[in-house]
Protein backbone atom coordinates (compact mmCIF):
# COMPACT_ATOMS: atom_id res chain seq x y z
CA UNK A 1 0.00 0.00 0.00
CA UNK A 2 1.35 3.42 -0.89
CA UNK A 3 0.99 5.24 2.42
CA UNK A 4 2.52 8.52 1.23
CA UNK A 5 0.06 8.64 -1.67
CA UNK A 6 -2.83 7.94 0.72
CA UNK A 7 -1.59 10.66 3.08
CA UNK A 8 -1.45 13.20 0.29
CA UNK A 9 -4.94 12.33 -0.94
CA UNK A 10 -6.36 12.22 2.61
CA UNK A 11 -4.97 15.66 3.43
CA UNK A 12 -6.52 17.06 0.26
CA UNK A 13 -9.91 15.83 1.48
CA UNK A 14 -10.32 12.56 -0.43
CA UNK A 15 -12.85 10.62 1.65
CA UNK A 16 -11.81 7.18 0.38
CA UNK A 17 -8.18 7.93 1.24
CA UNK A 18 -9.15 9.24 4.69
CA UNK A 19 -11.07 6.01 5.33
CA UNK A 20 -8.32 3.72 4.06
CA UNK A 21 -5.54 5.57 5.88
CA UNK A 22 -7.59 5.75 9.08
CA UNK A 23 -8.02 1.98 8.98
CA UNK A 24 -4.28 1.59 8.39
CA UNK A 25 -3.51 3.66 11.50
CA UNK A 26 -6.16 1.84 13.53
CA UNK A 27 -4.93 -1.64 12.67
CA UNK A 28 -1.23 -0.95 12.05
CA UNK A 29 -1.30 -1.78 8.35
CA UNK A 30 1.98 -0.57 6.81
CA UNK A 31 2.23 2.08 9.60
CA UNK A 32 2.55 2.07 13.37
CA UNK A 33 -0.76 2.02 15.22
CA UNK A 34 -1.75 5.63 15.91
CA UNK A 35 -5.21 5.90 17.45
CA UNK A 36 -5.19 9.70 17.41
CA UNK A 37 -4.52 9.79 13.68
CA UNK A 38 -7.01 6.97 13.06
CA UNK A 39 -9.68 8.86 14.99
CA UNK A 40 -8.98 12.11 13.14
CA UNK A 41 -9.13 10.51 9.70
CA UNK A 42 -12.06 8.21 10.36
CA UNK A 43 -14.07 11.02 11.96
CA UNK A 44 -13.46 13.24 8.94
CA UNK A 45 -14.52 10.53 6.49
CA UNK A 46 -17.52 9.37 8.55
CA UNK A 47 -18.79 12.94 8.86
CA UNK A 48 -18.88 13.04 5.06
CA UNK A 49 -20.89 9.82 4.78
CA UNK A 50 -18.21 7.14 4.40
CA UNK A 51 -19.91 4.02 5.77
CA UNK A 52 -16.73 1.98 6.21
CA UNK A 53 -15.16 4.83 8.18
CA UNK A 54 -18.29 5.01 10.36
CA UNK A 55 -17.97 1.28 11.11
CA UNK A 56 -14.32 1.56 12.13
CA UNK A 57 -14.98 4.70 14.17
CA UNK A 58 -17.74 2.75 15.91
CA UNK A 59 -15.23 -0.01 16.58
CA UNK A 60 -12.96 2.53 18.26
CA UNK A 61 -15.79 3.66 20.56
CA UNK A 62 -16.98 0.12 21.25
CA UNK A 63 -13.51 -1.10 22.17
CA UNK A 64 -12.11 2.03 23.77
CA UNK A 65 -9.31 2.10 21.19
CA UNK A 66 -7.45 5.33 21.90
CA UNK A 67 -10.61 6.97 23.20
CA UNK A 68 -12.92 6.41 26.15
CA UNK A 69 -14.95 3.24 25.71
CA UNK A 70 -18.48 4.29 24.85
CA UNK A 71 -20.73 1.60 23.33
CA UNK A 72 -23.63 4.08 23.17
CA UNK A 73 -21.61 6.25 20.74
CA UNK A 74 -20.72 3.17 18.68
CA UNK A 75 -24.32 2.13 17.99
CA UNK A 76 -25.39 5.07 15.76
CA UNK A 77 -22.11 4.76 13.84
CA UNK A 78 -22.70 1.03 13.34
CA UNK A 79 -26.30 1.76 12.31
CA UNK A 80 -25.25 4.31 9.69
CA UNK A 81 -22.73 1.84 8.28
CA UNK A 82 -25.14 -1.11 8.45
CA UNK A 83 -27.89 0.79 6.64
CA UNK A 84 -25.37 1.45 3.87
CA UNK A 85 -24.77 -2.31 3.61
CA UNK A 86 -21.57 -2.71 5.65
CA UNK A 87 -21.60 -6.40 6.51
CA UNK A 88 -19.43 -6.19 9.64
CA UNK A 89 -21.54 -3.34 11.03
CA UNK A 90 -24.64 -5.52 10.60
CA UNK A 91 -22.88 -8.32 12.47
CA UNK A 92 -21.83 -5.99 15.31
CA UNK A 93 -25.39 -4.72 15.67
CA UNK A 94 -26.71 -8.28 15.71
CA UNK A 95 -24.26 -9.10 18.51
CA UNK A 96 -24.98 -5.87 20.35
CA UNK A 97 -28.73 -6.37 20.43
CA UNK A 98 -28.67 -10.14 20.97
CA UNK A 99 -26.35 -9.87 23.98
CA UNK A 100 -27.39 -6.48 25.31
CA UNK A 101 -23.94 -4.91 25.00
CA UNK A 102 -24.55 -1.35 26.16
CA UNK A 103 -28.26 -1.60 25.32
CA UNK A 104 -31.16 -3.73 26.52
CA UNK A 105 -31.43 -7.08 24.74
CA UNK A 106 -33.64 -6.63 21.70
CA UNK A 107 -34.14 -9.92 19.87
CA UNK A 108 -36.19 -8.26 17.12
CA UNK A 109 -33.41 -5.77 16.32
CA UNK A 110 -30.81 -8.55 16.54
CA UNK A 111 -32.81 -10.65 14.09
CA UNK A 112 -33.22 -7.69 11.72
CA UNK A 113 -29.46 -6.99 11.64
CA UNK A 114 -28.39 -10.64 11.50
CA UNK A 115 -30.92 -11.18 8.68
CA UNK A 116 -29.44 -8.25 6.77
CA UNK A 117 -25.97 -9.75 7.19
CA UNK A 118 -27.13 -13.26 6.26
CA UNK A 119 -28.72 -11.89 3.10
CA UNK A 120 -25.22 -11.01 1.90
CA UNK A 121 -24.10 -14.64 1.83
CA UNK A 122 -23.63 -14.51 -1.95
CA UNK A 123 -21.42 -11.42 -1.81
CA UNK A 124 -19.39 -12.15 1.33
CA UNK A 125 -16.86 -14.96 1.46
CA UNK A 126 -17.75 -17.84 3.75
CA UNK A 127 -16.54 -16.82 7.18
CA UNK A 128 -17.33 -17.20 10.86
CA UNK A 129 -19.48 -14.06 10.81
CA UNK A 130 -21.77 -15.20 7.97
CA UNK A 131 -22.21 -18.55 9.72
CA UNK A 132 -23.00 -16.69 12.97
CA UNK A 133 -25.66 -14.58 11.23
CA UNK A 134 -27.25 -17.57 9.51
CA UNK A 135 -27.30 -19.58 12.75
CA UNK A 136 -28.99 -16.75 14.65
CA UNK A 137 -31.61 -16.28 11.94
CA UNK A 138 -32.41 -20.00 11.81
CA UNK A 139 -32.62 -20.20 15.62
CA UNK A 140 -35.17 -17.36 15.68
CA UNK A 141 -37.40 -18.75 12.92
Amino acid sequence: MNISDLQQKAESGNVAAQSALGICYLDGIDVEVDYDEAFRLLSAAASRGASRAAFYLGRMYAGGLGIAKNPARAIPLYEAAAKAGEFLAQIELGRTFSCGMGVPIDREAALRWYSAAASQENTVADCEEIREAKAYVSSEN
